[in-house]
């Protein structure tokens, strides 16, 4: 990582130029997804990814910093530090903004946003993962739901998936538990696949999950593979028995992550295809340094590890 402290407001135009990561070839696409993995760097029980977040936290506002205050465990406020880095990268990238004046608002619902940008993002977090999906279109929302099956389901009773009949529909139901074991790795990878898909829906419609979840129902939804790379599949969606024109895709990811995307076909040709890329801790910090904030006060670390 960078030093922050050593690059200038003048050194801004170099850095910035200096930006080479797989990321670099996304910004002039339609719809595309980064995402990052900060177990190791933020959440490791060691001095080093202690000193590591503190840092970070000079990336984002003294309010930003204040809010995350809040949380309790590291890996809470690492996954939302992640999460505004990466809507603090989009939103100075697309809106070609310095990083200090890339404001994140909310709608009444919470959900974030810039309010001068001409795109759409949605982020999603689980077990130190952090992603962020966008739509560069007026008026064309995107919503992502990102998972660890195995992590997602690794306290839960024997018989716990009988504890979604008001989540899945009967048919949905029959597709999950196609093989007769209600126990199996493919069975869990199967729930919550269709899990993510409803929730990136109703993210992108911004409704959040307080609807009737059963009127959301998934079809033609195959077995994710997650040894296969890239793995991307789509699957289509009806909505109160309505077939509705939107772009349903499911992503594997290293660790056996699963990430759902959705988002309106309209604007979008069988070209526009969606890239998910993995980026890294460096590439948000050479777009963030030039403009790093100072550090609140009690601040650097007013959460525990866990």
């Amino acid at each position: 990582m960078i030093d922050l402290a050593s690059v200038s407001l003048d050194d801004a135009a170099s850095v910035a130029s200096t930006l080479e990561s797989p990321a670099s070839t996304v910004w002039d696409l339609e719809t595309f997804i980064l995402w990052i993995d900060v177990r190791s760097c933020w959440i490791d029980d060691s001095v080093q990814a202690e000193e590591l977040f503190a840092e970070s936290l000079t990336l984002v506002s003294p309010e930003e910093q204040n809010s995350l205050r809040r949380y309790y465990f590291r890996r809470d406020a690492a996954e939302h530090l992640a999460s505004l880095l990466l809507q603090h990268l989009v939103i100075s990238q697309l809106a070609d903004l310095p990083w200090i004046e890339s404001r994140v608002s909310r709608t009444m619902m919470g959900r974030p946003f810039h309010e001068t940008g001409r795109f759409d993002y949605n982020v999603s977090h689980h077990s130190g993962r952090v992603a962020i999906g966008v739509r560069v279109a007026d008026q064309r929302h995107i919503g992502i739901d990102l998972v660890d099956p195995e992590e997602a389901a690794r306290n839960w009773k024997q018989g716990w998936i009988d504890d979604f009949h008001d989540i899945f529909s009967d048919s949905e139901y029959v597709q999950i538990l196609r093989d007769g074991n209600k126990e199996n790795e493919i069975t869990k990878r199967r729930l919550f696949t269709f899990w993510a898909l409803k929730e990136a829906y109703t993210k992108a419609v911004g409704i959040g999950l307080v609807t009737d979840l059963k009127s959301i129902e998934f079809n033609c939804v195959e077995d994710v593979d997650t040894n296969e790379r890239p793995y991307t599949r789509s699957t289509i969606c009806k909505v109160k028995n309505e077939l509705i024109d939107w772009r349903f895709e499911i992503f594997a990811l290293e660790g056996g992550l699963i990430l759902a995307s959705a988002t309106t076909n309209d604007g979008l040709t069988s070209r526009d295809k969606t890239k998910i890329t993995k980026i890294d801790l460096d590439y948000v910090t050479k777009a963030a340094a030039p403009f790093h904030f100072p550090m609140t006060h009690n601040s650097e670390c007013n959460v525990i590890l866990g």
